[in-house]
């Protein structure tokens, strides 16, 4: 998708808004009704289980278009004179709501749901970004259950510190806030097993530990064993 031209619509037409870790947006029970583009910063989406867990989905790293799903539903219904539901089969509301958590701080540009509904009636190449936005997020969804279906547990580690890392200067770092616990969790595997890939790529010189974050030294060994 062409990052760059649906962040000039959120530039020209949204708000710059700065966001703490650990903070939920595009939330049904905090009755958000903006639509955000991630400038910086990791964000997830995220769900509570039945026990009243947080559970993580999908990680979105910077240039990411989130929490449009439900304005686009909302737009859509009302073109065809239908109820505002999240969901069909005559179900009112999800049960399980879901939303966008902060992962890490960060900043966004938001849009308020009025003027994404206009953009969308009005400006051809704006929907044209949206529906993109939607098939990329499907995929990704798709890509990340066929990975831990598919893929051993090391290439997807690999996989997680090259995407969600950025270069800070020399290397690449993972933002603070990441434990090998945190990491295990979304990828679905056991934090040991995440600590002796990690010591291993440790041992190797590809990554090291400074001040608490985990550097990638060797970007292009590290994607040699992809």
């Amino acid at each position: 998708m062409d990052q760059n031209g649906v962040k000039q619509y959120f530039e020209r037409y949204g708000m710059r808004i700065e966001v703490k870790r650990e903070t939920s947006i595009c939330n049904p029970r905090l009755s958000d009704s903006y639509i955000y583009y991630l400038v910086e910063g990791i964000a997830s989406l995220t769900s509570l289980t039945m026990d009243g867990e947080e559970k993580d989905f999908i990680y979105f790293p910077h240039d990411h278009l989130l929490g449009f799903a439900p304005a686009l539903m909302r737009h859509y219904r009302k073109v065809r004179g239908e109820d505002y539901t999240l969901s069909g089969d005559d179900c009112v509301q999800e049960k399980i709501p879901f939303g966008i958590d902060t992962k890490t701080d960060c900043v966004f540009y938001r849009l308020d749901e009025r003027t994404f509904e206009t953009l969308l009636e009005e400006d051809a190449c704006f929907l044209s970004y949206i529906m993109e936005a939607v098939t990329c997020n499907y995929v990704t969804l798709v890509r990340k259950f066929h990975d831990t279906q598919e893929e051993c547990a090391s290439k997807r580690l690999y996989k997680w510190f090259l995407a969600f890392s950025s270069r800070e200067g020399q290397y690449r770092a993972v933002p603070h806030g990441f434990t090998y616990a945190e990491i295990a969790k979304y990828l679905g595997m056991h934090p040991v097993t995440v600590f002796k890939l990690s010591s291993a790529l440790k041992k190797s010189g590809i990554i090291k530990k400074e001040k608490g974050r985990i550097l990638i030294i060797d970007e292009a060994r590290l994607k040699a064993l992809i």
